[in-house]
């Protein structure tokens, strides 16, 4: 795959990849500044994604190496298959 495959969205959306992927905003804890804490049961990180229009793709693609999955996976939770 690559980078060029991963899309340029929103932090929110991005987010909402990530939570059917099992993750869920972390209540408890504040981002600095203006991101998302993402968290999952048994994951030993946290996912910190920015609340921006635009997210790079190489921040996404270091969170999809952290979560633990592949590309595909991620991008067909971001597509909705």
């Amino acid at each position: 795959m690559g980078l060029v495959n991963l899309p340029l969205a929103s932090g929110k959306d991005h987010a909402r990849a990530f939570k059917k992927l099992g993750w869920v905003l972390d209540p408890k804890r504040r981002g600095r500044g203006k991101h998302l804490l993402l968290t999952k049961a048994g994951m030993r990180h946290t996912l910190s994604i920015p609340d921006e229009r635009e997210v790079k793709r190489t921040i996404i693609a270091a969170m999809i190496k952290l979560a633990c999955i592949t590309e595909d996976d991620y991008l067909r939770a971001f597509h909705g298959r």
